[in-house]
C-alpha cells in the first residue's frame, strides 16, 4: 500500500484538462491543479498511475507573478473554475499554449513545424457574468449546488461569479424557499436559464417521476414568489416536458432569443432557440464567434455552404447573408425546429435544413453527388471521428472546424491534414473565461483539385 508522499516540484506547463505538469527528481510526471508554470508548489499524491501521479496543491512556495486572488469564496471547492487564480491576460496565454500542445500530441510531425498559424486569442467581453445558463446538481440528501472537483460530491451555492445577474438573483432567493424545498427532493438537476430578450429566468427541473398535484402547487407558488422567473417547468425521463401551470405534458417548450448584427451588412438578426436545447452560454462572446466564422467564409468560395452540426443555425443562418444557398443537418429535432423558426422570422430564402443524423446526412449527400463550396462543422465535444474521412468526397475548398475541445480537434486536424486539408489559420476564442476550456476555429483549405 503506497503512501501519500508529499513533494516539493516546479510547474512546467498546464496541460489539456488544465492540469499543471512537474517532474519528480526521478523524471515521474506529476499533474496538480490550481498552479500555474514556473511555480514551485508543495504537493500530495493522490494516486500513482502507470504514467503519472495524480496530487493536490497544499501549498505555493514560489508563486508566479500571474497569480492573483480567487475572487469566489468556494473557489477551490467548486468543480467549475480552475483558473480564477491566473490574471486574465495570463489565462489567454495559457489556453493557447494548451491549444497548441493539444495540437503536438496529436500531430506532431504536422503541427510542431515553426510558424504554426494560431493567432491572438479573442478575448471575451465578460470575464464575470457571462453565462445565460447554469446547471445545479441535487443529491440525494436534496442538496443542491455544483460538483466539487473530480467527484459527484455536492458543493452548496448561493451565487455563481459566472452568472447574469438575473440567474444570481434567483438563486439567491431559492434558498429557504418552502415551495423550492418542496421541489428538489423529486429532481436530479436544475437548469436556470436567463432570457436576454425578455430579461426574465427559466427554470427547468430535471423530474424523478410524473409531477403530482402538489408538485404543481409548489411550482405555481414558487414561480408566484419570485418575480424574475418567467415559467417553472419538469423534464419527466421518458414522457417529455411537462408545464405544472397547464398540468400537462407539452410539445414546444419556452423559447429563448437575443440579436446579433451581421458584419458591413449592419442586419439585426433575432436568433431564438428552445428552453432546455443548446446554446453557447456566452452570447456576448458568441457575437465575435459569428463574426470570425463569416470572415473565414468570405475567405474562399461559399456559393454552397454545408453546416453540420449546425443547432438552431448559429452559423447557417448568419452566413445565408453572404453564401448563394446553406444546408444545415442536425439530429435533434428541437434545433431543427429552432433553425427553420429562424430563416423564417428573418425572411431567408436560400438556407434550409434537414433533421438527419450526421454522417447519415453525409453519406446521402454523397450518394446523390452532392458537392459544396464550403463545409461549416461544430461538432460536440467528441469531435467528428465518423464523419472526417467522408468530407473529402463532397470536394470543398475550405472547411471551418469550430471546436470546443483541444484533443479532439487535434485529432480531426491531423486526419483532415492526411486527407489533403492544410491548417490555414486557427483562432482560440476564450468562451469560457476563469476555466481552462477553450472554443477555437480552424480554417482548413485544400491542397490539391
Amino acid at each position: 500500500m503506497f503512501r501519500k508522499e508529499l513533494h516539493t516540484l516546479v510547474i512546467e506547463k498546464l496541460v489539456p484538462g488544465g492540469f499543471g505538469l512537474g517532474r519528480l527528481v526521478d523524471g515521474i510526471v506529476v499533474l496538480v491543479r490550481y498552479v500555474l508554470p514556473g511555480e514551485q508548489v508543495l504537493v500530495r499524491e493522490v494516486k500513482r498511475r502507470k504514467d503519472y501521479i495524480s496530487a493536490t496543491l497544499l501549498d505555493v512556495v514560489t508563486p508566479s507573478p500571474n497569480r492573483i486572488n480567487p475572487p469566489c469564496p468556494i473557489y477551490g471547492r467548486c468543480g467549475g473554475c480552475d483558473l480564477q487564480h491566473a490574471a486574465a491576460s495570463a489565462q489567454l496565454h495559457l489556453k493557447k499554449n494548451i491549444l497548441l500542445e493539444s495540437l503536438q500530441r496529436a500531430a506532431g510531425d504536422i503541427f510542431s513545424r515553426p510558424g504554426i498559424p494560431v493567432k491572438v486569442p479573442i478575448a471575451s467581453p465578460d470575464q464575470f457574468g457571462y453565462r445565460q445558463r447554469i446547471r445545479l446538481h441535487v443529491d440525494g440528501e436534496g442538496r443542491f449546488g455544483f460538483f466539487r472537483p473530480e467527484s459527484h460530491l455536492i458543493e452548496p451555492v448561493e451565487e455563481c461569479l459566472l452568472a447574469k445577474d438575473g440567474l444570481n438573483h434567483v438563486l439567491r432567493a431559492l434558498h429557504g424557499n418552502e415551495n423550492f424545498a418542496g421541489l428538489v427532493p423529486c429532481s436530479t438537476a436544475i437548469e436556470l436559464l436567463f432570457n436576454p430578450s425578455g430579461n426574465e429566468t427559466i427554470m427547468l427541473l430535471y423530474f424523478k417521476r410524473r409531477p403530482r398535484p402538489a408538485d404543481c402547487l409548489h411550482a405555481n407558488e414558487l414561480a408566484s414568489d419570485l418575480e424574475k422567473i418567467s415559467a417553472i417547468l419538469m423534464q419527466v425521463e421518458g414522457y417529455g416536458l411537462y408545464n405544472p401551470r397547464q398540468r400537462a405534458f407539452v410539445k414546444t417548450p419556452p423559447i429563448l432569443s437575443h440579436s446579433i448584427r451581421i458584419g458591413e451588412f449592419q442586419a439585426e438578426l433575432k436568433i431564438s432557440w428552445e428552453a432546455g436545447g443548446f446554446s453557447q452560454v456566452n452570447l456576448d462572446q458568441n457575437k465575435n464567434l459569428v463574426a470570425l466564422v463569416l470572415d473565414m467564409l468570405a475567405t474562399g468560395p461559399h456559393g454552397s455552404v454545408l453546416d453540420l452540426y449546425c443547432g438552431y443555425g448559429n452559423f447557417s443562418v448568419p452566413a445565408a447573408h453572404i453564401a448563394g444557398k446553406v444546408l444545415g443537418i442536425d439530429e435533434q429535432n428541437g434545433a431543427i425546429r429552432s433553425a427553420r423558426r429562424n430563416v423564417a422570422v428573418a425572411g431567408i430564402q436560400n438556407c434550409v435544413f434537414e433533421r438527419k443524423q450526421v454522417q447519415g446526412g453525409v453519406r446521402a449527400l454523397l450518394d446523390a453527388g452532392e458537392t459544396f463550396d464550403t463545409i461549416i462543422l461544430d461538432p460536440p465535444r467528441l469531435g467528428a471521428p465518423d464523419i472526417v474521412h467522408l468530407l473529402p468526397g463532397l470536394c470543398a475548398e475550405q472547411i471551418i472546424y469550430i471546436s470546443c475541445n483541444p484533443s479532439t480537434l487535434a485529432r480531426d486536424l491531423a486526419l483532415l491534414h492526411k486527407y489533403g486539408y492544410m491548417l490555414f489559420s486557427l483562432v482560440p476564442v476564450d468562451m469560457f473565461p476563469q476555466t481552462h476550456h477553450l472554443e477555437s476555429v480552424a480554417l482548413l483549405k485544400r491542397t490539391f483539385s
